[in-house]
């Protein structure tokens, strides 16, 4: 019985690949437990929600108005969120902060475009966790429009602090 040795590109080849395994296993591993690097409870805050192991383990619903504000005038509307979104959509978005996020970007985006130079977005947000009664989901002072979309701690969401009934 005799052995070829292997080719040092063949062993390359396959570090490489064993590498690229590892990696795609550590990804699988660590994204659906990314949610244990955020403070408060996944399920009211969202943080970390996508992609972890606990989806659909919560009933959440809310209730928002958004209020788009001037300060150079000092006007202020209400939107009317079907002009924008259809009743999924919105059904969808309001009990996710990030999505409220990007929804009020999007707002102060119009708003620039309609000529206000530095339009505030401010959102009232009633949520309800499996059961427990309407909570403040997102700080109605908080201005949406200079907050940025990234991936660290949102601390314009409130925290929860209703007990389940």
């Amino acid at each position: 019985m005799t052995t070829q040795a292997i080719s040092p590109r063949r062993r390359l080849g396959r570090r490489v690949i064993m590498g690229l395994i590892a990696l795609w296993l550590a990804f699988q591993i660590l994204v659906p437990m990314r949610h244990h690097l955020y403070p408060g409870d996944t399920s009211w805050t969202e943080l970390g929600h996508r992609f972890a192991w606990q989806m659909k383990l919560r009933d959440k619903r809310a209730r928002a108005e958004f209020v788009v504000h001037d300060p150079a005038t000092g006007q202020q509307y209400k939107v009317n969120m079907l002009r924008h979104l259809t009743p999924r959509q919105i059904s969808k978005m309001t009990p996710r902060p990030d999505m409220i996020l990007q929804f009020a970007h999007h707002l102060a985006d119009l708003a620039r475009a309609r000529g206000i130079e530095n339009p505030e977005v401010r959102v009232t947000v009633l949520a309800s966790l499996n059961g427990r009664p309407y909570d403040y989901l997102i700080d109605p002072s908080v201005d949406l429009a200079a907050v940025p979309r990234d991936l660290g701690n949102a601390d314009w969401i409130m925290p929860l602090v209703s007990e389940m009934p």
